[in-house]
């Protein structure tokens, strides 16, 4: 009886082993198949060319240029902001020239939203903050902050190692966890 018992032990034994390598090469599959998909990103980032702006432009003007602001927001808050630092430098000069003269484009920087001494995440909450507004020009300023906001908290959490730690935003992601940021940015607004 006890060989049976052994036998029966055994088996259970390999049958977990093979498990454990079924589960380990699912694991490998899934991994590859994220690698190929962010270099796949990253290429397909890279391949936009922005146009240069002009001194002077009319109010009616900047619209023009609206699809390669949405390029730009989309490079920003998509790739690590050490990886290719010259397109980075010119997607945020480009961003914050067309940003400051768009006539449409008004975006409220609170204190209490974004470190401002992390040039990263200021850049990511003004890309997110035009980004919404050039998809959505009916909604207002709480929706675009919200976006805004949570496109920086993305962002800050995927590239936390290269941006360094912030204490401002470790406390909105833990009001973000509690369901709490919503009603801060509200309030945050509402007082300025």
């Amino acid at each position: 009886m006890s060989k049976k018992y052994c036998i029966f032990a055994q088996s259970k034994v390999t049958n977990s082993v093979n498990d454990r390598n079924y589960n380990e090469r699912k694991m490998k599959k899934i991994a590859l198949v994220l690698v190929a998909f962010v270099m796949a990103q990253c290429a397909m980032a890279q391949q936009f060319s922005l146009p240069i702006l002009p001194e002077k432009m009319w109010p009616s003007e900047y619209a023009n240029y609206e699809a390669d602001v949405l390029n730009c927001c989309d490079y920003l808050l998509g790739t690590d902001p050490s990886f290719n630092a010259p397109k980075h430098e010119e997607c945020a000069s480009f961003l914050l020239r067309w940003a400051a003269g768009s006539p449409n484009m008004s975006i409220v920087v609170a204190e209490e939203l974004v470190d401002a001494k992390k040039g990263d995440l200021l850049l990511a909450y003004i890309a997110g903050w035009a980004r919404h507004s050039i998809k959505h020009p009916e909604d207002n300023g709480l929706l675009c902050a919200n976006v805004a906001v949570a496109d920086m908290l993305n962002f800050y959490f995927a590239h936390k190692d290269v941006i360094g730690k912030s204490k401002l935003t470790d406390k909105l992601l833990k009001k973000q966890e509690k369901g709490e940021l919503a009603s801060y940015i509200t309030q945050v607004l509402v007082k300025e």
